[in-house]
């Protein structure tokens, strides 16, 4: 499960879901907290062999507080 939380706008949610379309995985987006409202927390089902590699990108190449957890 990936976490990338302070999501500030439905626009930085789209380019987390654009990165893992361009890494070519498999993701299912699960939930959101708040649904709502910002800054949330989003949740995806990504593969475990992907797990580093989206960590990496999504963190460290783009700055996102994400996780693998």
């Amino acid at each position: 499960m990936l976490r990338v939380a302070r999501l500030e706008s439905e626009a930085e949610l789209e380019e987390i879901r654009d990165l893992l379309d361009e890494l070519g995985v498999e993701y299912e987006h699960v939930r959101s907290e708040p649904e709502d409202a910002y800054p949330q927390a989003a949740y995806f089902y990504i593969p475990d062999e992907a797990a580093d590699d989206v960590e990496y990108v999504i963190a460290e190449k783009h700055g996102y507080d994400a996780e693998v957890l």
